[in-house]
């Protein structure tokens, strides 16, 4: 997965972004239509960047197919239903990881230590995504697995559950992981891999209900993107950036609306303060055509 090529800048793209953006409720576009806009925008190699933000509902579809769950289809991912019904039957032209899982459940075994089906698919995607070679995306999964894994550790710590089962190895030598595992929740143990370590902590640690603390976490993963794009402004990377926040948007605005409109808000404020470009990138370069 190797996409290092050299950058390109999406002037209009970006600085079309606003316009995607109709009501004061939701965002004017849904991921699946954001990523038919990006499709038809971005370099070949870009998109396939991007199509790594969207194999997280790739992944819910296959184990409701697998698993017979009746869940409703997600139609916001990489691959359509009958496309993932037909891979199922044959595993040929789809992500590895996936092909993986299939044969795995096919033979009712699990690759990953007995691991639910669930569990084991995460694992996989993990090590799958995190062979990318963009700098930011191999940040931003690494970060979010991690954060992922505090949380479910603290959670086993409190509820006695069987922690090796439930945490996902973010990578094949994963230290927060072996920290969870031998050494507890402490925060000393993991600042140096984990930023924001002792928030996250301190989050997953409180007696806030599992809402409140997903709503805490994706407070500090918008820092974490903020902070790791501030330098990007017309590149893949503010683009990938953009992606994550419309996902987070969405998800909130599902569950719970008024915790949407407020991440709907930063969505629109991160946008305006984007404006406020350096020097460098004047109005005459912003009308270039894209690069592609």
């Amino acid at each position: 997965m190797d996409f290092t090529i050299f950058k390109r800048n999406y002037y209009c793209l970006v600085s079309g972004l606003p316009d995607i953006i109709i009501d004061g409720n939701k965002p004017g576009e849904t991921s699946r239509e954001f990523k038919n806009e990006l499709a038809e925008q971005l370099h070949t190699s870009d998109y396939k960047l991007a199509e790594l933000l969207y194999l997280h509902y790739d992944n819910k579809n296959l184990l409701n197919l697998l698993l017979k769950q009746d869940k409703q289809f997600i139609n916001h991912g990489n691959y359509t239903e009958d496309y993932l019904e037909e891979q199922i039957k044959e595993p040929t032209d789809i992500v590895d990881y996936m092909k993986q899982l299939i044969y795995n459940f096919k033979a009712e075994t699990s690759g990953k230590s007995n691991l639910s089906y669930e569990n084991e698919l995460q694992n996989l995607y993990y090590e799958y995504v995190l062979q990318v070679k963009n700098n930011f995306l191999n940040q931003w999964f690494k970060f979010d697995g991690d954060v992922k894994n505090i949380l479910a550790a603290a959670n086993c710590y409190k509820y006695g559950y069987d922690i090796e089962k439930q945490l996902i190895r973010v990578k094949e030598e994963d230290d927060v992981y072996e920290t969870l595992i031998k050494r507890g929740l402490k925060a000393d143990s993991l600042a140096d891999e984990v930023p924001d370590a002792d928030k996250i902590l301190q989050i997953a640690e409180s007696e806030m209900d599992i809402s409140e603390k997903e709503k805490a976490l994706d407070n500090i993963r918008w820092e974490f993107l903020d902070e790791h794009t501030f330098f990007n402004y017309f590149n893949i990377e503010k683009i990938l950036s953009y992606v994550i926040k419309l996902k987070i948007v969405e998800r909130w605005i599902e569950l719970d609306n008024e915790t949407g409109k407020a991440f709907f808000n930063k969505l629109i404020n991160d946008i305006k303060m984007s404006y406020n470009f350096p020097e460098e990138y004047s109005l005459a370069k912003s009308k270039k055509i894209d690069n592609n």
